[in-house]
């Protein structure tokens, strides 16, 4: 009678194993969201939601603030990309335009945004163009390598007899 008992614990043990394996090797990452509301968040626009670094100056357009939004990934998200996609993503939910005065920290297994959603109150200018760095063209050639000085052999200063040293 035992031994019927214990097949279906062996069966049990085993899918239990497989589970917590296929969990394991599906990904190690995950991403939390939070805000702070200090106003009412509005309707999604469905618009792109523009996103402004702290230290670039704010936008030329009036705007009022809608909530403090924070991203934190972890493990396979823990990249400035995966975080600031999330930042984005939960302030388009929150109706906002824009999030302004981001900032973005880098971990070894962590990552974590911060910035101000807010919502445009009228038009503004357009937008700058992206400043990138100039096309340098492709990598300059490697400095030419001096050889190495080629090694001197010198005489040992206790040498035989005949030259002065030993007995």
């Amino acid at each position: 009678m035992s031994a019927l008992r214990t097949a279906p614990m062996i069966a049990l043990r085993t899918m239990s194993g497989l589970v917590t394996l296929a969990l394991a090797a599906s990904g190690c990452g995950h991403t939390d969201t939070h805000q702070a509301l200090l106003r009412a968040p509005t309707a999604p626009t469905g618009k792109t939601v523009e996103l402004y670094m702290a230290d670039q100056p704010l936008p030329e357009r009036p705007f009022y603030e809608i909530a403090l939004v924070q991203a934190i990934g972890f493990g396979d998200e823990a990249h400035p990309e995966d975080v600031a996609k999330a930042l984005t993503d939960k302030a388009a939910g929150l109706g906002c335009d824009a999030v302004l005065r981001t900032f973005i920290d880098q971990g070894y297994a962590r990552a974590h945004a911060s910035g101000v959603c807010v919502k445009w109150l009228g038009p503004g200018p357009a937008a700058p163009t992206p400043v990138l760095p100039p096309d340098r063209g492709a990598n300059p050639s490697p400095p030419s390598v001096r050889p190495a000085p080629a090694p001197r052999i010198e005489p040992l200063p206790s040498g035989g007899p005949s030259q002065g040293g030993g007995r």
